[in-house]
């Protein structure tokens, strides 16, 4: 009778809540007040984890290049290209770490998806490092979209920022036909990691079937890829 009554007056206390505008989220007894009590504290906890793989990834590459690109050809040649570091490398580096990032975030499904398979059920518990990698996917495809945004932004500098106009004009055709073709991919790649993003969204994630988001986002990560 009394968890009954418990039942009863939890109930109305949710509909209550609900009519104040606030969302209801039932923790459990009151063992979990301590943790509660630490919710107005934290700073970003899911995001730790891809901002410190992305920061990881980013530097591991970049440090790659400056000596592949710079440093070795200064020893090889003596050429200085040192003005290179600020925009050119980062420009390379930022696509690279995005697509690396945007494996990352479904990278944790397939591997959740053959244990299922391999332990005959989708009831079993995973492991808590599968399960904190499931849980920052979002973040995940969230640091890869901002990367790529940073990589259009360089691309569109580049053209721009050593110009010199005391240089003669010359146009070839087979060159032309190069940098458009490549203009347009990566304009197409940029708008499908949009669509994905977007997608994501849970307003707009919502509102589509489950066929629906799976075509998205299956489709639009193997063109991606393939671009």
């Amino acid at each position: 009778v009394q968890v009954m009554q418990d039942v009863w007056n939890l109930c109305v206390f949710f509909k209550m809540a609900t009519k104040l505008g606030l969302t209801v989220l039932d923790r459990g007894s009151l063992s979990a007040a301590r943790e509660l009590e630490d919710f107005p504290l934290r700073l970003f906890p899911e995001w730790r984890l891809p901002l410190l793989v992305a920061a990881c990834l980013m530097g591991f590459f970049y440090f790659y290049l400056l000596i592949r690109d710079v440093i070795y050809a200064y020893v090889e040649t003596g050429q200085d290209i040192s003005y290179r570091i600020m925009i050119s490398l980062a420009n390379k580096v930022f696509p690279i770490v995005s697509l690396v990032m945007l494996s990352l975030c479904y990278l944790p499904g397939c591997i959740a998806a053959f244990l299922q398979l391999y332990r005959g059920t989708k009831y079993k518990r995973f492991p808590n490092w599968l399960d904190r990698w499931m849980l920052c996917r979002k973040q995940m495809g969230l640091v890869a979209l901002g990367l790529a945004l940073l990589h259009a932004i360089y691309t569109f500098i580049i053209p721009i920022r050593y110009n010199n106009k005391t240089t003669p004009f010359y146009f070839d055709n087979k060159e032309a036909w190069g940098t458009d073709s490549f203009y347009v991919l990566g304009i197409l790649g940029f708008f499908l990691y949009l669509l994905l993003g977007l997608t994501s969204l849970p307003s707009v994630g919502g509102s589509l079937s489950w066929r629906e988001f799976s075509f998205v986002q299956v489709g639009s990560t193997l063109i991606e890829f393939l671009l």
